[in-house]
């Protein structure tokens, strides 16, 4: 595969930081961490358009283990039964962090309601998705 040289500016507080993620997590070269980085933006921006049709979302959210988080979750997880298909409960940082993980396979509408519905937790303090189309 040929490859065209493309050229682009950056400002020496961002050129700096793209040279420790290459050292870091061992890149080669500075080409290879904005190529990595470009195939991950397009392929999110690819995952944003799909609307309809049937994908597959793991979701983390994380929140403090004091409070009646559990059983909202536990409740939601079960109204949302026709696409999850497995959870996973931990705990995090090795303090009061607990993390609850979804697996879940459906509709992209019933899939995004339901980790809006995640979101809409009172005390839950992020969740993170990661979708792919089937």
């Amino acid at each position: 595969m040929s490859s065209a040289v493309t050229s682009i500016s950056l400002s020496t507080n961002l050129r700096n930081k793209l040279d420790e993620i290459k050292d870091e997590k061992g890149y080669s070269s500075r080409s290879e961490v904005i190529r990595d980085a470009i195939r991950t933006y397009l392929s999110e921006y690819e995952v944003s358009k799909f609307e309809k049709g049937n994908l597959t979302a793991t979701i983390t959210a994380l929140y403090q283990k004091s409070g009646p988080h559990d059983d909202l979750i536990l409740h939601l997880r079960h109204e949302y039964d026709d696409i999850v298909e497995g959870n996973l409960h931990l705990h995090v940082g090795g303090g009061d962090n607990c993390a609850e993980i979804f697996v879940t396979e459906g509709n992209a509408e019933r899939v995004s309601n339901f980790i809006g519905r995640i979101r809409a937790i009172r005390g839950i303090e992020q969740v993170k998705y990661s979708i792919l189309p089937l």
